[in-house]
């Protein structure tokens, strides 16, 4: 059984997954990691940032490939609300699967960067309010 990342896959299986990672890879600032202890046959994902020895969150992780007995399975990302939560991997449907993927990517994007600038622009409109409320008072 041909290897990808650490992970089998049978060979029909092995070479979708490798041109759907070549294709990602090719959009850049991604990294792709295998998950052998998952049971039974592990996992393999792509993430936008890569996991650290250290820490066991690893951030924006938006696909998950499953080997399958007759097809590999992509899981849909938690915090991804487009496509099904399942889908097979073909030939077939490669294009459309690719661009699924791509807004994925663009949903579980949601690093630290945007979380920390939310809360800063909010916090400049209530500070000119208040100002305002104490020139009145």
């Amino acid at each position: 059984m041909p290897n990808v990342h650490g992970i089998e896959f049978n060979s029909n299986q092995s070479e979708l997954v490798k041109d759907l990672v070549r294709e990602l890879v090719k959009d850049g600032s991604c990294a792709v990691y295998a998950l052998s202890n998952m049971k039974p046959n592990g996992e393999l994902r792509m993430a936008t940032t890569p996991p650290t020895p250290n820490s066991r969150q690893v951030g924006g992780v938006f696909l998950r490939i499953r080997p399958g007995i007759n097809e590999a399975t992509i899981v849909r990302p938690m915090n991804a609300k487009a496509g099904d939560p399942l889908t097979k991997l073909a030939k077939l449907t490669q294009a459309e699967t690719l661009e699924m993927i791509r807004i994925w990517r663009k949903e579980t994007k949601c690093g630290p960067t945007l979380i920390k600038s939310a809360p800063a622009s909010k916090l400049a409109n209530p500070a000119s309010s208040g100002r305002s409320n104490q020139a009145g008072v």
